[in-house]
């Protein structure tokens, strides 16, 4: 295989490939939140409508000429589902990330099978820093969500130090441990307009956020946990991978001229992750 297969220099160019895995072992474990509450009032997963919904989330994503790719789903790998977090594609090749949770440490000997050696450009080794923290908004800008759960300082430190010597513009984006990540409550939906959850991030986030030009759309603190309404995928050319469930964002992304991709996925959401969780965009178009 050829190095630097794998290329994105943005959450929002055109996307070509993307890597997945089936669920075939996803439980709900209680290790956040949001799956805490759903075990709380008897929740249990439908596994038939959960292996319906990943089979629709990967027939929206080839119908728009996206190619998929996966990898291989391991009993003892209860949250592999969840791509985004455990390596980073990168302008300069991809990422190992250092995964924090006992129950997904394993998920790194797959990884590295899936990728050529060529292909790892680093391997995150000081702190903890999982993929859904990251945000490479676009060419030259970077945000990493710290909570000092999944992504701590030092994590997300040793990271964007590789992208402050290419000259990129960084910064970190502290929030409190129960969003788990970043795309909880943040997330890129088009070429500078991002959806998230404004009276959680730090007013002098937002203000930095607009002086990079990026404008954010509201989303309420009840749909970003309940419905996980922030994680998204954008498509490229103004189209978006949103939940079905999430009836007024999609609303509110259409009113924006974005088309709206909204396979069903509540047997995801109600265990912590969603669409940007489990895809791990691969090649983008550069932005």
């Amino acid at each position: 295989m050829a190095a630097n297969r794998w290329f994105i220099d943005s959450e929002t160019g055109v996307l070509a490939d993307v890597l997945l895995c089936p669920p075939d072992y996803y439980e709900w474990i209680p290790s956040n939140d949001i799956v805490i509450q759903t075990m709380a009032h008897g929740g249990n997963i439908d596994r038939t409508a959960l292996r319906t919904q990943f089979d629709e989330l990967v027939s929206t994503l080839k119908s728009e000429d996206v190619s998929c790719h996966f990898l291989v789903p391991h009993e003892n790998m209860p949250y592999e589902v969840y791509t985004r977090d455990s390596s980073q594609t990168t302008p300069f090749g991809t990422v190992v990330t250092n995964l924090s949770r006992p129950e997904r440490v394993g998920e790194e000997k797959e990884i590295r099978s899936f990728y050529a050696p060529d292909e790892i450009w680093r391997t995150c080794t000081a702190g903890r820093i999982e993929g859904g923290d990251i945000h490479i908004i676009r060419p030259g800008l970077l945000a990493v969500g710290v909570s000092g759960g999944r992504t701590d300082a030092k994590g997300a430190a040793e990271f964007i130090s590789w992208f402050e010597e290419a000259g990129w513009t960084c910064r970190m984006l502290h929030f409190p441990e129960h969003f788990l990540h970043l795309d909880v409550i943040f997330c890129m939906v088009a070429e500078n307009l991002a959806i998230a959850a404004v009276d959680v991030l730090d007013e002098a986030d937002l203000e930095w956020f607009r002086e990079q030009g990026i404008r954010i759309l509201p989303v309420s603190y009840r749909e970003a946990m309940r419905d996980m309404g922030c994680n998204v995928l954008s498509l490229g050319k103004d189209r978006v991978v949103s939940p079905r469930h999430s009836v007024r964002i999609n609303q509110m992304l259409r009113a924006e001229g974005l088309t709206v991709l909204d396979p069903e996925l509540n047997q995801f959401s109600r265990g912590g992750g969603s669409i940007h969780c489990m895809t791990m965009p691969l090649r983008r178009q550069p932005l």
